[in-house]
C-alpha cells in the first residue's frame, strides 16, 4: 500500500506469514501470520513493514453486488454482518490450514481463465465470508502483537485528531498532547501509522466532508467550514486532487468513493 485510501469495496486481507504493521481509521495493529484484516467500504486504512521482513499475504477487494446472490438467500444485510465485528481476527491454529485453503482455491480461480473460473470464485468467497460469520458466532480473540510505548502514544494521537478534525489543529498542538516535541512526533507518527501528520489530518477531513455531501444537504462551504477547513477554494482543490471530481459533481453522482 503505497498510500493511504479507502474505497468502496470490501477488502479481505489475510496474512499467511511474516508482519505487518496495520493502521486502521485511528487504530494500530501489529498483525502476525494467521491474522485476518476485514474491512468494510469506506474505512480509511494503510500498511506498512513492521521489522522489514518478508510477508505473504492474500489481500481480496470486492463489491457487494458481486455477492448478489448471497445477499438475496440470506437477506440484503449479509455482508455488512460479517464486516461488523473487530476488523482484525486471530484465526485459531485449528482453523489456520482450513483458512489458508480457501484462499488458495480463490487465487487459483481467480488465474483461470475458463467458463466455470468465475463460479467458482464466487463459491470460495461465499465460503470465506461465511467463515467471517461465525467468527461473529463464537468470537476469535484478536490476540496480535502488543503495542510498544511509541505506537501507543501515536494510536493516542491519532485518535485525538479524529475526535478534533473540525478544530484548528497543528503539529505542536498535538504532539503537545503526547509530551513530544513537533518534530521528534512528526518522525515517529510517520513510522507508526505510515501517513504523514498533514496527509492524515487531510484524509480524515475529507472522508468526513464526503459523507456530509452525501448525508446532508449543506452547502460546500458549510461542510468546508464544518470539516476544519477555512478556505473552501482549499477544500475544491484539495477534494478535486484527492477524488478526480468537484465536490459538487460528487454530491451529484450520489456514490461513495
Amino acid at each position: 500500500m503505497d498510500s493511504s485510501h479507502y474505497h468502496k469495496d470490501y477488502e479481505i486481507y489475510f496474512l499467511i506469514k511474516g508482519t505487518r504493521r496495520f493502521f486502521i481509521e485511528d487504530s494500530i495493529y501489529n498483525l502476525k501470520g494467521g491474522d485476518i484484516v476485514v474491512l468494510p467500504k469506506g474505512v480509511l486504512h494503510r500498511t506498512t513493514y513492521l521489522n522489514n521482513l518478508s510477508h505473504e499475504r492474500f489481500n481480496v477487494l470486492f463489491s457487494k453486488d458481486y455477492l448478489s446472490d448471497l445477499c438475496q438467500t440470506e437477506g440484503s444485510n449479509f455482508i455488512e454482518r460479517s464486516f461488523s465485528g473487530n476488523p482484525v481476527i486471530t484465526v485459531p491454529q485449528s482453523k489456520r490450514e482450513y483458512v489458508n485453503t480457501l484462499f488458495e482455491r480463490l487465487y487459483a480461480e481467480y488465474n483461470g481463465n475458463d467458463r466455470y473460473s468465475d463460479i467458482n470464485i464466487k463459491n470460495n468467497l461465499q465460503e470465506i465470508i461465511i467463515f467471517l460469520i461465525r467468527c461473529l458466532d463464537f468470537p476469535y480473540e484478536y490476540d496480535g502483537m502488543e503495542l510498544d510505548t511509541s505506537d501507543s502514544l501515536m494510536q493516542e494521537a491519532a485518535r485525538y485528531i479524529s475526535n478534533n478534525y473540525n478544530k484548528e489543529l497543528t503539529l505542536a498542538k498535538v504532539a503537545a498532547q503526547v509530551n513530544m516535541s513537533p518534530t521528534y512526533f512528526s518522525k515517529k507518527f510517520k513510522e507508526s501509522t505510515g501517513f504523514g501528520f498533514k496527509e492524515y489530518l487531510i484524509n480524515i477531513r475529507l472522508k468526513k466532508a464526503s459523507f456530509m455531501l452525501l448525508e446532508t444537504k449543506k452547502s460546500v462551504t458549510d461542510i468546508a467550514s464544518d470539516c476544519g477547513f477555512n478556505d473552501s477554494n482549499y477544500f475544491g482543490d484539495l477534494f478535486r486532487r484527492a477524488k478526480g471530481i468537484s465536490p459538487l459533481n460528487y454530491r451529484k453522482n450520489n456514490t461513495f468513493i
